[in-house]
Order: structure tokens, then sequence, then C-alpha cells
């Protein structure tokens, strides 16, 4: 006998494969202890909810905890239930309020209409909104825009507060720095991390860049731990480490999505000085400073500039790209692993000058014995193609075709000019002609793109057709390289093997 649904209204057997397939959604705003009791609550709430109804079956309860309502893109489990919903897995989902689905009135709206086009429903406990309902959406639009106003409101009094607490000296930061313990709300030196901490600063004093310091952690100092070259500047640059803090480096601003960026002026800074005991003399902090402007000036970069050969050359021993490092003689180019982890990649620097000669010596190369290099390889090509199509090559077939259309286009033209035909005639006859041109080239262009072996022959063809129309080059030119260069990789021993668009390599050794 078929009983109503109360959930959905929809009619149903009670027989297994016709029970509604629901998800559950739960989240606690904060890890704290007394959430997390909340968190716990909800999820046997469902479990106690979906089994005393016989026409549900609980296929998933999808908790996020602590973790933010303003925004879906740091909750993994909401983000998976929606993957469930749009895999067919579900029918309906269970949120128990508006303010547990989403603080965000934008995405609330845009997730319930996008678990609608999979065909799911969403119900809404405490507020009493059933998605399934046609005059839900402007109610749950109103309910999450409310919900969106308390998070907001929320976030602005916790900000007032944590101001108020940096101006008068007693903010106490949640995150502490390495070096340091936070014990009854005071930063304590760990006196083994300080020593570390201590060491840094020498180094740089003495002369070694953050790199070397990074090797030296990595291999012998401090291996177990995960440094990289932004932390050690870091460290080098914290003014925590002589005693002081500087406050609101960084801040939220009250727009949705809720997401942290640096204080460049929108917010006064705070500076207060011995909140802690020092691990660093003021005057190596001093020192540090100063050096690193000195350097700054040495090696730092055009502002906003981009150099040629970004992303365009990568290390054949470990496939990383190279980035661009700037000394004093000039620009130079370095393996992107180099001091990133403890499996170093030993792949030479090269300077862009050196690169910039090794293609010019490619490509007069090419030019010179471009005979045996391209004519000859199309001609294999063609020929090897041919024989595997068993001579039936609709592309060879197009090319004769064309060649045969252009021949009778131009003995039209030779009878107008000659008197024998009249201008009508003429017009008539090669409109038609060009027509069937136009076909075939649009026929030959789509088989070529379907046709991989033929990609490579035209791609040959295209090669030719650079080095025949530029003369053996003198100087760097960056829109020949652009034409005809894919990737140029670099070996162990300084050999740089351009790989060109064409899918042919040539190696040139370093000189």
């Amino acid at each position: 006998m078929n009983t109503l649904n109360f959930v959905t209204g929809k009619p149903t057997t009670g027989e297994k494969e016709d029970l509604l397939r629901i998800g559950a959604y739960c989240r606690v705003s904060t890890d704290s202890a007394d959430q997390l009791n909340s968190f716990f609550a909800q999820v046997q709430h469902y479990n106690d909810y979906i089994r005393e109804n016989d026409t549900m079956r609980l296929v998933e309860i999808y908790a996020d905890e602590g973790i933010t309502g303003t925004s879906i893109d740091k909750r993994d489990e909401f983000k998976r239930m929606m993957r469930d919903a749009k895999n067919r897995k579900l029918d309906r989902i269970l949120v128990k309020s508006v303010t547990r689905f989403a603080r965000n009135a934008l995405e609330c709206i845009e997730a319930v209409r996008e678990l609608k086009t999979c065909g799911v429903t969403v119900y809404f406990e405490n507020d009493n909104i059933d998605t399934a309902c046609m005059n839900s959406e402007m109610i749950l639009y109103i309910k999450s825009a409310f919900a969106q106003g308390e998070a907001m409101s929320a976030s602005k009094r916790m900000q007032t507060s944590v101001r108020m607490k940096m101006a008068d000296g007693t903010y106490v930061p949640s995150s502490v720095p390495f070096g340091y313990r936070l014990v009854d709300n005071t930063l304590v030196v760990e006196p083994e991390e300080a020593e570390i901490v201590r060491e840094i600063y020498q180094m740089y004093l003495s002369g070694k860049g953050a790199t070397v310091i990074l090797k030296y952690l990595q291999s012998t100092r401090a291996p177990n731990l995960q440094w990289s070259e932004s932390g050690i500047n870091y460290i080098l640059t914290n003014e925590r480490y002589i005693g002081d803090s500087l406050w609101q480096k960084s801040f939220v601003p009250n727009i949705l999505p809720l997401r942290q960026q640096r204080n460049k002026g929108e917010l006064p800074k705070y500076y207060c000085e011995n909140t802690h005991e020092s691990i660093v003399k003021k005057e190596d902090f001093d020192a540090v400073r100063i050096l690193m402007k000195k350097r700054s000036k040495c090696y730092k970069p055009p502002t906003g500039k981009k150099e040629f050969f970004s992303g365009k050359i990568c290390c054949k021993r470990c496939g990383w790209v190279y980035k661009r490092l700037y000394k004093k003689d000039g620009l130079y180019w370095t393996c992107s692993r180099k001091g990133k982890d403890i499996k170093d990649c030993h792949a030479p620097e090269l300077a862009d000058a050196e690169i910039r000669r090794a293609f010019i010596k490619l490509f007069n190369i090419l030019k010179k014995h471009e005979r045996i290099l391209i004519v000859e390889t199309i001609t294999q090509l063609q020929n090897l193609k041919t024989k595997v199509n068993s001579g039936n090559n609709a592309i060879i077939e197009i090319d004769n075709e064309l060649m045969m259309l252009s021949k009778k286009r131009i003995t039209y033209g030779e009878l107008f000019t000659q008197g024998v035909i009249d201008q009508m005639l003429y017009v008539q006859q090669t409109d038609v002609l060009n027509q069937k041109i136009y076909d075939l080239r649009l026929r030959r262009t789509k088989l070529i793109n379907e046709d991989e072996d033929e990609k490579c022959i035209e791609r040959m063809r295209e090669l030719r057709k650079v080095i025949n129309d530029t003369d053996y080059l003198t100087s760097m030119d960056e829109k020949i390289y652009d034409s005809i260069v894919d990737t140029v990789f670099v070996e162990q021993d300084g050999t740089l093997i351009f790989r060109l668009k064409c899918e042919l390599e040539f190696p040139i050794k370093r000189w």
C-alpha cells in the first residue's frame, strides 16, 4: 500500500529502493569544548531522527568542526556533500538552521539552487524552510541575509575588541613565533629553538644568504623541521625576537568572503616595546635590517618587469621550472628547486646572455643545414605516413586537387587576358573554383587537426618557412624564438636542449 512521504509529499511504496536518500549537514563555528559538545549533539540528533523515520535512509552525515560559515571554500565536508549531490547520491539534505548551512546570503542561495538542479531538496528544521516549496527561496534569502549580518556584526565586534587590547598593550597573540612558547598568556623563550634563531642571525651577519642558511638547517642543524627561505626571512625581520611587538600587520576587511590581507596603511599599527623576553640583541636585529637593505639594492629585480625566459626553461633532472636570479654582473637563471628541500638539485645556473647565444647558434645551424635537418625529415615523415596508410592519404589527395584547381584558375586568367572568354564567364568560373578551393582548405585544416602525424609535418613546414624568411642571426630575436621554440631543458652538464614546436629536440653544448 502506498503512503504519503511527510517530508516531500511524494508517494512511496515503502520498499527499500524507494526510501529517500538523506544527507545531514552539521557545523559548529569554533572548536572549543562547549561547541564540540554541540557538534556531537547535532550528529546524534540526525542519527536518531532518521532511524525513527521509515521513509528515509541515512547516506552520510557531513560535519565541519571549527570552521567559519562565512565562506564555503574552507568547509571540506560541505564541498564533499555538494559533490555527492551532483553524483546523484542524495535526494534530500537536513540542516538544523540556516546559520549552520551558511552565513553568506549569496553562497547560501547559490548552493540551494545548485542542489535543486541536481534534484536535491534542503530542509532547515528550526526555520521550517523547505526548498521543495516554491516560496521558500525568498524566505531563505531573508534568513541567510540576517545570518550574514549577524556574522559580520560578530566579526566587527571581535575586531574592535582586539584593537582596543592592542592600543592599551594587553593584547595576547594567538600565533607564537619559532623560539617561543605561550605560557599563561606570556611568550616564554624555548632554549633550543632560541639558539637556532641566534645562529640564523649570526650566519646572515657573517655574509651568508637565506639559501645557504636553509641548506645548513636542512642538512645539519634541524633537518626534522620544515624550513623555507621565506621562513628564514620572516625570522630575520620579526621584531618579536628583540622583545617588542608590532600588532595589526594584517587585518580582515568586513567584506565577504572574510579574508586576511596585509595592512598597507588602511588601519593603524601598534608597536609596543618590551612585551616579552628577547632572544636576539637589538644591535644585531638593526644590523640585519641594514644589511638586507644594502643587498636588496644589489639584487632587487626591476619592479613589475617580466623577463623573457620566465616559465620557458626547465630542469631536465627534476622537472622544476627555472627562476630568475639577479647578480651584480647581470641576470641569471637557476632551478627553482634549489634550496627548497633536502633533495637539492645540482643543475647549473645559466646567464641570460648565455641562453640567448645558444639560441642564435641553434637557429644558424638549422638555417645552414635546412635540407638535411628539416626538408629530409618532412619527406621521410610523408613517406612513412603514406606507407602506413597504404597510399590512401586524404590530405595528399586534397593537396593534389588544390594544385589542379589552382592551375585551372591560372588558365582561366590567361584566357581572359587573351580575350578568348569574356568577363562574365571568367568571373563565373573563377568564383566556382575559389569556392571549391576554400572548401578543400577547410577540409584539409580539419584533417590536420585530427591527425597528429600531419600536425607534426605542418609544424615542420612552418619551421622551414620561418627559417627561409629570416637571415642568419647575429643577435637575439625574441619573436623568432617564440615562433619556433616550445621549451628549453637544462642538463646537469649545462647542455641546453631546445624542444621546438614541431617536437624535434636539438642539444647545444655549453661553451
